[in-house]
């Protein structure tokens, strides 16, 4: 899907002088035709995109500035995604390709859309849209922390029955989240730097792009804290569930010193030889019963001597 942004942040076509921002969302060719035909960019592939070598995602191409970041964004309205997204600068005017949909991407919505309107060129777009994902960045890892916190406080509370399964994947949940957040902080002060060193001459403010960086270069901080944190919580979680099968496995190992040996003694009387003829005396069945009751109880007291439970 092609849209193109003139100023003011209202939609206009493809020719159009005003236009400031080409935005490609998983497009087709005709439209990456469109696009190259117009500004005299190459659009570069998905594979070319997804690129990892800072060769293929920083670089000049002739007149334009091609830069790579991943983003986290939503696919198909689903869970949140990272994908990578290129920016193209290229005659004041802004290219990006993507095909994950980050919320700064979403004009009328957002502080980042606000950016967008009052951008007065292709470089003034890229900060708005940059600043934006920062910032989406941010509340993504402040409600991380927030539920990883909850969940220690329920993991920890003596008072509170928690199902550890459940918290173990809504751990492992909070844990992927932060992953993907720190790829893509990581990703953007890669690119940031790159921005800083040949970003002028294409419309890059540099003191946005040096303020950017801090601001970046601290979320990527406490991501990178809180991996610990979600560590320590995760193998708390695993101890509790080891201990809850430890003290399931004793109730098994209870019943079996409980049932098993008069059980034992059961088939012994039980049998049918000639030469056990005092299982058939009047006082033989209260000597099963007698041997019933102290067998389990010679063992319950070797278990207790020997500190098995």
């Amino acid at each position: 899907m092609l849209r193109v942004i003139a100023r003011g942040g209202a939609e206009a076509a493809c020719e159009d002088p005003a236009a400031l921002w080409y935005d490609l969302e998983s497009p087709t060719e005709q439209e990456e035709t469109d696009v190259e035909a117009d500004l005299g960019v190459d659009v570069p592939t998905p594979d070319e995109r997804a690129a990892f070598e800072e060769s293929a995602r920083y670089y000049e191409e002739g007149d334009s500035l091609h830069l790579t970041a991943t983003l986290l964004g939503r696919r198909d309205e689903g869970m949140l995604i990272s994908g990578p997204v290129t920016f193209i600068l290229a005659k004041g005017k802004l290219v990006t390709v993507r095909q994950v949909r980050p919320r700064a991407f979403d004009i009328g919505q957002g502080r980042a859309s606000a950016r967008v309107s009052s951008a007065q060129s292709g470089g003034d777009v890229m900060l708005a849209l940059i600043e934006g994902a920062a910032e989406r960045l941010a509340d993504v890892l402040a409600d991380a922390t927030r539920d990883a916190n909850a969940l220690s406080l329920r993991v920890f509370d003596e008072t509170e029955t928690i199902d550890l399964r459940g918290a173990l994947r809504e751990l492992g949940r909070i844990g992927a989240l932060a992953a993907l957040v720190h790829d893509s902080l990581t990703s953007m002060q890669r690119m940031l730097v790159y921005a800083r060193a040949s970003g002028k001459k294409y419309g890059l403010a540099n003191d946005r792009l040096s303020a950017l960086a801090r601001d970046v270069g601290e979320l990527e901080r406490i991501a990178e804290q809180m991996q610990p944190r979600l560590s320590y919580l995760q193998d708390a979680v695993l101890g509790l569930i080891n201990a809850a099968q430890t003290n399931v496995l004793k109730a098994l190992s209870l019943a079996t010193i409980a049932f098993v040996p008069p059980t034992l003694i059961a088939s012994i009387f039980g049998m049918n030889f000639d030469g056990m003829t005092w299982f058939r005396e009047p006082w033989g069945p209260w000597v099963g019963v007698a041997m019933m009751f102290a067998a389990p109880a010679i063992l319950f007291a070797i278990a207790k001597w020997r500190k098995w439970f």
